[in-house]
């Protein structure tokens, strides 16, 4: 006699399928396991050979898309810059820079572990053609002052002593009296006056302290903007404020590895902390990219595996509490284990490579395809009802394999909608774990089964148990004693009261659904990070004195005037605080340049030798106050420029005569005129340095710089920071978009970030909605009727409404590390209404209409499975992966508790409808009149 259930006439093709599946496995078990065992071995011998391992988060995006490739040009023209940044804080620069000398002279010992080491600019070598950092105007304003010095600097020491305070004035008032009222002053008479403003200022102030003299002529000679101390000494880098100071240092990867920057971090926090213990008086940090990501990795992975751990102990203590021993959490442990094998297998074959997030599918699958929990629970229940092993096996292949089968495709599906993101990661990760689940479930239907015919030698447990098997047509179907029991049912306490639990469960799952409305979502990535990381901390510090140093945007030219004209025009952006670039350190139009730096030169000349006394003789008193009295009337109807002049005069002429004695009056004028011809002697002796007629090419800048700014194919790097804090998405996001108005081709990591985050946050929204739609047409396929779905998916809505909400009220946000989670509790939500809708079906047909103890347990055991795995990613102190595991085990304990509590008094009340349904119909069918 066949099972009843087999012969419904419900049955269909599917379950049909899965039985003659079964049938087979029980008559070649021993072949199945080797066949599976050869699978096992191919796979770990493929996988071990064959499999790569992507690393760089590059990896993780479409390489179709445009900015990544722009990214991947500038990596092949430039190289990585993922620089390790080291921080050194205090409030002395100059012991700071010799921190700075000794890290730098530390990790110069280590070459295979760092490369292309950045900490100063030294452009001392320069300092001898500084002359053509100038415009050319600037450096024809100098040939016009020293051509106005003809008579000085062309005859010699005579000339040399004359040049006076005395001289100065008298050539002031013969210019002011050929000033007439009306008229403009030429441009050499305002170059004068300005140039005697300063003279006269610095007289006054010596002749009232003899201490207080000041060179005066800082406005005779142009500086080149900005070049004056660059060039005259190293420029270490110091954020603002002077109370940081930076270095930084590419790491030498491995290749192949997650922590590929490992070995490099590890070498540089001992680096520091040689430095600082000879440097007590100042901070050490460490932090950068490669710092910050190498950190977060190994976080994950120490965390992971002590997840890991607690949670094997967890199932294994749970299966222990439940099974009663270890036999049936071996059997399925190992199906597990033989199925992620497999997967293995098939994702060296179809895939190739795992990258950072798809390295985590066998984590998923150990979590969610551990199918063989129901499967032992019904298989046990039947040989406690008397059946033997094979007849054990198809009755629970009727009651429990339609269910694995719907729920794997669910859950498969749910990670296929995955492989519609567009984002290169998620795709990926999809692919893997959606046939990973299939595998799991296949090793299910085979090597569970082919286990249990081979080692289950135990007797009739059914005898042992007050029950007689009578063994007809082979099925081995039992034949209960008088009084023998029926199967046991899932009653929770208040299956009594279907209306008050569907009450209550509606309007709590309604209020915590307009709570899960106002959840947010966070895109900054250092929020993923542990808090009490030395990275995070350090990032942070940076964060506070210069905000948007951490990341900036890349543009680069073909030639250095293009360059130039570009960060003209990224300086008029407001988000942009500043612009680095070293095509302004290869001067334009040098040879026009360099012709005028000869006559320059040439005029230079015949300077007296450099620190030799100029000699001059003591003037006479009265002879100045005579310049001064006839200056002052003449500045009296002079243009408004001239004003500030004629105060200085006034106040040298009222120090002058505040010295009651001649001598020492004379004596101090003395002395400021043998200052005042030497200081301009030795400005001169400087400006004849730095106009040395010799080009400045690209060869002549530091290596350090041109690697980092000059490209392999002769490009020209601009790199552009912002002024706020680019971790935040919002300004990240305004500042990419205002560079592309500058540059649409600029690229860096700004780029690949802003676009890698929206990308993977719409690719999990995308995944969702195409989960859900995928789960429908399954739950369709598989019940073929609108009711049944809607009481299948019933447990899930309530169950995601439930945990969104719940994260909400605690103050939790979704964030990238955890959105994946959405579509994932989707696919594992949705397996426990299928479950027990299968068994409901089942059972109503023989009379119960009520769910089997072993399904109702089933389906506890594996919810608490999954959430004892995710739930131990909550001890991470690696925010992101914490999160992961909150949202994971709230989504799995709410769609459990919905369908245990709420979903069996959803099927009462329903079947208490159909009953008064059914009644109504019979009570008008007794009054209806006969035909």
């Amino acid at each position: 006699m066949k099972d009843s259930e087999s012969r419904s006439p419900e049955a269909s093709l599917i379950p049909r399928l899965l039985l003659r599946l079964v049938d087979a496995v029980c008559r070649r078990p021993r072949l199945v396991l080797a066949l599976s065992l050869l699978a096992c071995l191919v796979s770990v011998v493929a996988a071990a050979t064959r499999l790569e391992y992507h690393t760089h988060r590059n990896d993780l995006i479409n390489p179709n898309k445009d900015y990544h490739k722009r990214w991947r040009q500038y990596l092949a023209e430039f190289g990585d810059d993922d620089d390790i940044v080291a921080v050194v804080k205090g409030d002395d620069p100059e012991r700071m820079r010799q921190a700075l000398e000794a890290l730098a002279g530390r990790v110069r010992e280590q070459p295979a572990t760092f490369d292309r080491l950045f900490y100063k600019a030294d452009l001392q070598a320069l300092r001898r053609r500084a002359l053509l950092f100038l415009p050319t105007p600037e450096i024809q304003a100098i040939q016009e002052n020293l051509r106005s010095m003809g008579l000085l600097l062309e005859f010699g020491p005579v000339s040399w002593r004359s040049l006076s305070l005395l001289s100065l004035l008298r050539e002031g008032n013969h210019r002011a009296g050929q000033w007439r009222p009306g008229e403009a002053l030429s441009a050499s008479d305002d170059q004068f006056f300005t140039q005697l403003t300063r003279i006269s200022q610095s007289a006054a102030a010596t002749l009232h302290d003899p201490n207080a003299y000041r060179n005066p002529w800082g406005s005779l000679l142009a500086q080149p903007p900005g070049q004056k101390d660059l060039l005259a000494e190293p420029q270490y880098f110091f954020s603002g404020d002077n109370t940081l100071a930076f270095l930084l240092v590419r790491p030498v990867k491995e290749a192949g590895s997650f922590t590929a920057a490992q070995k490099s971090v590890v070498a540089m926090r001992d680096v520091v902390a040689r430095t600082r213990g000879d440097f007590r008086d100042v901070e050490f940090g460490l932090t950068g990219l490669p710092v910050l990501e190498t950190d977060e990795m190994t976080a994950a992975q120490r965390d992971t595996g002590r997840a890991s751990w607690l949670a094997i102990v967890g199932v294994t203590l749970l299966f222990i509490v439940v099974y009663r021993g270890i036999y049936y959490p071996a059997l399925t442990v190992v199906t597990l284990v033989v199925g992620t094998v497999w997967a293995m297998g098939w994702l060296t074959l179809t895939v190739g490579h795992l990258n950072i997030l798809s390295a985590t599918f066998a984590v998923m699958l150990i979590g969610m395809g551990d199918y063989g929990v129901l499967w032992v629970m019904r298989y046990e229940a039947a040989r406690r009802q008397g059946y033997d092993v094979s007849a054990a096996l198809r009755h629970t292949a009727v009651h429990v394999a339609v269910g694995n089968l719907t729920a794997a495709a669910t859950l498969s599906l749910a990670f296929f909608a995955a492989m519609l993101a567009d984002f290169q990661a998620v795709v990926e990760l999809g692919w893997i774990a959606g046939c990973g689940v299939l595998l799991c479930a296949f090793a299910c239907f085979t090597v569970l089964p082919a286990i249990l015919m081979l080692f289950d030698r135990r007797g009739d447990l059914a005898t042992k148990d007050g029950w007689r098997v009578v063994d007809e047509e082979g099925e081995g179907r039992p034949t209960p004693e008088a009084g023998a029991r029926t199967e046991a049912s899932w009653r929770p306490w208040f299956a009594g009261r279907p209306r008050g639990v569907l009450a209550v469960g509606a309007l709590v799952t309604l209020l915590l659904a307009f709570v899960a409305a106002r959840i947010g979502y966070d895109h900054n990535l250092l929020h993923m990070q542990a808090k009490d990381l030395d990275s995070v901390k350090w990032e942070m510090t940076l964060i506070e004195h210069t905000a948007g140093a951490s990341w900036h945007a890349l543009s680069y030219t073909d030639t250095p005037e293009e360059a130039l004209a570009l960060k003209a025009r990224y300086e008029q952006l407001p988000e942009v605080s500043r612009v680095v670039e070293i095509a302004a350190l290869v001067p334009r139009d040098q040879p026009r340049k360099m012709e005028m730096m000869q006559a320059i030169q040439h005029r230079l000349r015949k300077l007296p030798a450099r620190g030799s006394l100029i000699a001059h003789a003591s003037p006479n008193r009265a002879d100045l106050d005579d310049e001064l009295t006839a200056l002052r009337d003449k500045l009296a109807s002079a243009p408004p420029s001239l004003a500030e002049l004629r105060k200085h005069v006034t106040s040298l002429q009222g120090h002058l005569a505040a010295i009651p004695e001649k001598a020492v009056a004379e004596e101090r004028l003395r002395d400021f005129d043998q200052h005042l011809a030497g200081d301009l002697a030795e400005d001169l002796h400087r400006l004849r340095e730095v106009s040395t007629p010799e080009p400045i090419t690209l060869a002549d800048l530091p290596p350090e710089l041109r690697e980092r700014y000059v490209g392999a194919n002769g490009k020209w790097l601009l790199r552009v920071f912002a002024k706020d804090c680019l971790w935040d998405f919002g300004p990240l996001e305004h500042f990419t978009k205002q560079i592309q108005t500058i540059d649409p081709a600029a690229t860096g990591k700004v780029f690949t970030t802003v676009e890698g985050l929206k990308a993977m946050k719409e690719g999990f929204q995308r995944a969702g909605l195409y989960a859900l739609f995928a789960i429908v047409l399954v739950l369709v396929a598989d019940f073929r009727n609108p009711k049944r779905v809607l009481l299948a998916l019933a447990p899930l809505v309530m169950g995601i409404a439930a945990a969104l909400g719940l994260m909400a009220l605690g103050g939790f946000s979704l964030n990238p590390a955890n959105m994946i989670a959405v579509p994932l509790i989707l696919g594992v939500g949705v397996d426990n209404g299928v479950h027990l809708l299968h068994d409901y079906l089942l059972r109503r047909r023989a009379g119960h209409a009520d769910v089997s103890y072993p399904i109702g347990r089933g389906v506890l055991v594996k919810a608490l499975t999954t959430m004892i795995g995710f739930g131990t990613l909550m001890i991470s102190s690696q925010r992101g992966l914490a999160s992961l595991g909150l949202i994971l085990t709230l989504g799995v304990g709410c769609c459990m508790a919905a369908s245990l509590v709420f979903l069996p008094a959803l099927l009462h009340q329903w079947d208490r409808r159909k009953e008064r349904i059914a009644q109504g119909r019979a009570t008008i069918a007794r009054f209806r009149p006969a035909a």
